[in-house]
């Protein structure tokens, strides 16, 4: 039983495969046909910067954000005061969905904001910090 799903397995993602069994040890040998790679891209058509998760947080906070255009971008954590404790993108980027992280272990708990700035957009956006 176990063989038959393995040699439909191979045989469905592979044009050619050639096995063979003999007591305890399966061989396999896979010749691979006309393969083909597709790397999918996705470029956004406006700027977002989406709502951080999780939130609260504690001590990870992940920010999603969207650049539909080269530009120079700058993404920072302020706290309440306004006063810039980190940053995490400073520097031109191409157009593409981003991921950054801010952890938050070595500060107190409190509302921070995670900013987001470039030539054609500007955006705050309250996280929480829960310890």
């Amino acid at each position: 039983m176990f063989h038959k799903h393995i040699l439909l397995l191979i045989v469905a993602l592979f044009s050619v495969a050639a096995i063979s069994a003999a007591t305890d040890t399966l061989s396999i040998q896979i010749i691979i046909q006309d393969a083909v790679a597709v790397d999918e891209i996705f470029i956004p058509i406006e700027y977002a910067l989406y709502p951080p998760y999780p939130n609260p947080f504690n001590p990870d906070v992940n920010l999603l954000v969207d650049i539909p255009q080269q530009d120079r971008v700058y993404i920072s954590i302020l706290n309440v005061r306004g006063q810039e404790i980190a940053i995490l993108e400073n520097r031109e980027i191409a157009p593409g969905r981003y991921e950054y992280h801010w952890r938050g272990v070595n500060y107190a708990s409190g509302i921070y904001f995670a900013r987001i700035q470039s030539s054609h957009f500007s955006k705050s956006i309250k996280i929480s910090l829960l310890k």
